[in-house]
């Protein structure tokens, strides 16, 4: 990655008192003894996780605003989601209450 030197980086095996109450910790360790988180429990790295000084230290200014544009795409496609369920909801509302006025 642009920007980000080896010295920015520090990799230690993970020990066991480092996280103790974490239920994603996997009992087992690679061939080099270091202990392994399961795939789907491990976080990807993100700008947004870093202070903007950081951001901009490390060049990542272009990569954040892309973050950016991605988490409002994502937002308003939770928005449309809840839109339609909404409207359907209102359907079938108005559907039951048209039937029960009409029984009556």
């Amino acid at each position: 990655m642009e920007g980000i030197e080896n010295d920015d980086l520090s990799l230690r095996p993970v020990e066991q008192e480092d996280f103790p109450t974490n239920p994603h910790l996997d009992d087992d360790e690679d061939s080099n003894g270091w202990q392994t988180i399961a795939q789907e429990h491990m976080s990807i790295f993100m700008p947004s996780s870093l202070q903007f000084a950081d951001i901009q230290r490390l060049g990542l200014v272009t990569m954040a605003s892309q973050e950016l544009e991605l988490r409002q795409g994502q937002a308003n496609d939770a928005l449309k989601g809840l839109r339609l369920a909404l409207g359907h909801k209102t359907l079938l509302f108005r559907t039951k209450v048209r039937v029960l006025l009409q029984g009556e």
